[in-house]
């Protein structure tokens, strides 16, 4: 199920950082595994879920104590996403830019609650319903977050396998060598001292020659 697929940077990044806090398994990710491998202090109250980083590194988050357990995690990934990833008082921020932070920390909760390196060990049911409820159970995540990771997956999976499929036909093309006429070369070779006297990409650089 997962080859050819293709990680985005924020991806990247939620990996290198589950891989150098030592988070290799579904049942580490909870609060309280997580909170104390990156460092976060945790307060539960009864009041919204934010984060704070008063000083530099030093992590803190509150935790709205009236929410079932399972969105608490949910919470926590959300605000670990802006505790890791953004700086700033979104309060003073322009509307657009809060928006791009919250969107960033929405797709970080679907690589956080269910991992790429996580997912790969296991043997995914190839149905999608049947891949969707083995993803719900497997990392305690509701139905509908699970359905949207299996759909992201397959995404991913069909990119991976079209730039594949890409990079072989250029990898082909490569090794052809045209076969222009000398007079063909020569027009060709004007044109392209022409265009590097520009500061443009010569033909050669399109792999024209």
């Amino acid at each position: 199920m997962i080859k050819h697929y293709q990680m985005t940077i924020l991806e990247e990044f939620l990996e290198n950082t589950y891989s150098s806090a030592g988070i290799t398994s579904p049942h580490q990710i909870t609060v309280d595994e997580l909170s104390m491998r990156l460092n976060v202090w945790v307060h539960y109250a009864e009041v919204g879920s934010r984060a704070l980083e008063a000083v530099s590194g030093m992590y803190s988050m509150f935790i709205n104590n009236q929410l079932p357990q399972d969105q608490q995690r949910l919470d926590f990934l959300h605000e670990l996403c802006h505790l890791l990833r953004h700086a700033g008082n979104q309060i003073t921020m322009p509307e657009t830019f809060t928006q791009m932070q919250e969107l960033e920390a929405e797709q970080f909760v679907i690589y956080a609650a269910m991992p790429i390196s996580m997912i790969s060990k296991l043997i995914i049911p190839s149905e999608n319903n049947l891949a969707t409820a083995f993803l719900a159970e497997t990392f305690r995540v509701p139905l509908q977050l699970a359905k949207l990771r299996v759909e992201q997956i397959n995404r991913r999976i069909n990119q991976g396998r079209m730039t594949a499929v890409f990079n072989d036909l250029s990898a082909e093309q490569s090794y052809q060598v045209p076969c222009w006429s000398a007079e063909t070369e020569r027009i060709l070779q004007q044109l392209d001292r022409q265009l590097i006297a520009k500061g443009l990409p010569g033909y050669e650089d399109k792999g024209l020659i």
